[in-house]
């Protein structure tokens, strides 16, 4: 996997994910980034688990909770910490929440859950070889990819706009969703309608913005819940 090429730095690219990230009624949106120093809207429990982890995974960790804090505060809602089940966040009752972290810059979406009962987001900031499109996509969807010039970027938008559906239906569907193949895209004016393939369950919306610095931000929300507010 070759890294993306960007335009400036790292350093300014969290405001762009700011400005297009999603503008939801009810659920709050946040960027956090090693470049900002050590993160700052993190609990101290958040931290003596971190202090357990190695690197990477322990930046990734701490960046991707303060992400998660300021979301949720910008939903309007508070938390305690949020430790570990797992691979996943250790939510509590009543949030829904998902974190993605790519090339030391993590973003979160958070929300009630009684409201978002599915949520997930991804940040990609990596190319993604064309030879791995087998790994992502089933035959049927190999025209997605559109002509030969723009495919990587495609490919790139793609896997995760899947790797987002994917956050957002495993916890409900467990088993039944085994992998990325499993979730299957429909085309929905800019983004994507997504659900398990295998099981009639819960779909949802997948939004896709293409970030100026040549990577990708996708979050799936309830099929209903799907609309932007439009930016001011």
């Amino acid at each position: 996997m070759s890294i993306v090429q960007f335009s400036g730095t790292l350093r300014n690219l969290p405001r762009a994910f700011s400005a297009a990230g999603p503008r939801i009624s009810g659920m709050g949106f946040a960027v956090a980034s090693v470049h900002e120093g050590p993160p700052v809207a993190v609990t101290d429990e958040e931290r003596c688990l971190a202090r357990t982890m190695q690197q990477p995974r322990r930046s990734d960790f701490l960046i991707g909770r303060s992400a998660l804090h300021r979301a949720v505060r910008a939903a309007g809602l508070t938390a305690g910490p949020v430790l570990c089940d797992g691979p996943r966040p250790r939510l509590p009752e009543g949030l829904s929440a998902s974190i993605s972290h790519s090339r030391g810059v993590a973003v979160a979406v958070a929300g009630p859950a009684d409201r978002f009962p599915v949520l997930g987001v991804d940040l990609e900031l990596a190319d993604l070889p064309l030879r791995a499109a087998h790994l992502v996509l089933r035959e049927p969807e190999r025209p997605l990819l559109g002509p030969p010039r723009t495919a990587p970027q495609r490919l790139l938008a793609l896997y995760s706009a899947k790797e987002a559906a994917f956050k957002a239906l495993s916890p409900v569907l467990g088993p039944h969703l085994r992998g990325l193949r499993d979730v299957r895209l429909t085309p929905d004016g800019a983004g994507f309608l997504a659900q398990a393939g295998r099981h009639p369950g819960p779909r949802v919306r997948v939004s896709v913005r293409h970030l100026p610095a040549g990577g990708v931000l996708c979050w799936a929300l309830p099929h209903a819940q799907g609309v932007s507010v439009p930016a001011r």
